[in-house]
């Protein structure tokens, strides 16, 4: 398993985490045993160290003969139990059997806690649990062996030890399992989306739909995957109309150049023949001059000069100059209200937009109809908007075709059959500009009836 893999890391952590967590809760239960099982002595040795306060507390005797009566009673020597008692000058009065090794000096009454003193010693290498307190005659000693209970808290810390790194080694193949399972996913999104590629861009990661964290990636990169498909067909398509639009002007000017060299022409052949390539050059050029605007545009590398424009006069320029276009195609242009309104933008950009929403209706209206320009102002939510409109009575557009009119060399059938100038780049152009303004463009159309291209740029 590779040592940098998500897989490895997570056991690593896992194995990490399981042995701080089995040694914290191993040393919690170690000390919460011993801590039970001296508060069990420690009661036990309390309710006999209080049985012999009671047993001495109503006798008035000498010391010896009460000393005598504590030994003989019965309650106070169970089995297993050593006492000793010393009297207030420091002599050991009394010891049982085998509590010498607990120490030889009585311990300084003056010193000792009102409840007594515990501690835990060794008697003949076996624990032995210590209760020293003040009585009447002196300082006792009672001790319980907790030999036993020594050899339980031990086997406990053995097999602690031992199984501790057994289950370890299973929990960690268990959680290696398991990263290799959740993770089974991820190479199976990661070897499909290996996999994708120019040629099979449709192809796409499987959803289980079990709606989680991975499926929710895989959606995601789905959906990535449908915009670079998208990108990657238009700039397929792109690239086979640009070259399909060149090919007949560059075809024009060579062909001509080819004819007019096979012989001797006389000089209007020859003119006739430079103005063909001239006419030519001239449309290859505005060709490949719209698609590097539209490339910078796509590249967002054109720097536009933002500053206030005046829309008024803008459409009043656009205006007067679309006019020659339109009287020289029999249409009236009018002019339906300029309201005075202030945007920030680019002028000439802004300029060019309109005149291609007032060519193209002119284009595409018939002889004696009517294109009308208007401005005006509107209210969109918390800010102002400049409405820029262009009406025409031409032949409209069909609903199938309204979705795509923005889309790069495309044109109706309609406006193919009727072979009007243009390569199908202008509402393109004019689409890229609006969008780097922070504007729209919104297009109404009725087959027949004509239509209405509506510009929304944000006003100052």
């Amino acid at each position: 398993m590779n040592g940098r893999s998500i897989q490895f890391r997570l056991t690593a952590w896992y194995a990490v985490i399981l042995a701080v967590t089995f040694t914290a809760v191993g040393i919690g239960v170690w000390l919460a045993m011993r801590d039970s099982i001296n508060d069990t002595v420690d009661k036990d040795l309390r309710s006999r160290l209080q049985a012999m306060q009671d047993f001495l507390k109503p006798k008035a005797l000498g010391a010896a003969v009460s000393l005598d009566e504590l030994i003989e009673d019965a309650a106070l020597a169970p089995v297993g139990t050593r006492f000793r008692i010393a009297n207030t000058s420091g002599r050991w009065l009394y010891q049982s059997p085998g509590t010498q090794a607990w120490g030889a000096m009585p311990p300084d009454r003056s010193r000792m806690p009102k409840r007594g003193r515990f501690e835990t010693v060794a008697q003949r290498g076996k624990p032995v649990r210590i209760l020293s307190a003040a009585i009447p005659l002196g300082v006792v000693q009672i001790g319980i062996p907790v030999d036993e209970f020594a050899e339980m808290l031990s086997g406990f810390t053995w097999t602690a030890l031992l199984a501790s790194p057994l289950l370890l080694i299973l929990a960690s193949a268990g959680g290696y399992w398991m990263s290799r399972r959740a993770l089974a996913p991820v190479e199976r999104i990661a070897r499909t989306a290996a996999d994708i590629e120019a040629k099979n861009l449709s192809k796409r990661l499987l959803l289980r739909g079990t709606g989680d964290e991975l499926d929710q990636l895989s959606a995601t990169l789905n959906a990535m995957f449908a915009r670079l498909e998208d990108s990657f067909c238009r700039i397929t398509q792109f690239t086979a109309d640009a070259s399909h639009e060149l090919r007949t002007p560059v075809a024009i000017i060579r062909t001509t150049a080819e004819v007019i060299r096979r012989k001797p022409r006389s000089e209007k052949e020859y003119a006739e023949a430079l103005d063909r390539i001239l006419a030519e050059s001239e449309r290859t050029t505005e060709l490949v001059e719209d698609l590097m605007l539209l490339a910078r545009a796509d590249a967002n590398v054109e720097d536009l000069a933002m500053e206030p424009v005046g829309l008024a006069e803008l459409a009043q320029a656009a205006y007067a100059e679309a006019r020659v276009l339109a009287e020289a195609a029999g249409i009236t242009l009018t002019n339906g209200g300029l309201s005075q309104c202030t945007v920030s933008g680019d002028d000439r950009g802004l300029r060019r937009l309109l005149l291609i929403l007032l060519d193209n209706a002119i284009k595409y209206s018939k002889p004696g109809g009517e294109v009308q320009l208007y401005l005006g102002l509107c209210q969109r939510g918390d800010r102002r908007t400049a409405v820029l409109e262009v009406r025409d009575q031409g032949i409209g557009i069909a609903s199938e075709d309204l979705p795509h009119i923005f889309e790069r060399f495309y044109r109706a059938s309609k406006d193919r059959s009727r072979k009007v100038d243009g390569v199908g780049l202008g509402l393109s152009i004019a689409e890229s500009i609006a969008r780097r303004h922070g504007g729209e463009i919104q297009v109404e159309s009725s087959p027949g009836v004509g239509s209405t291209a509506r510009v929304l740029l944000p006003a100052l």
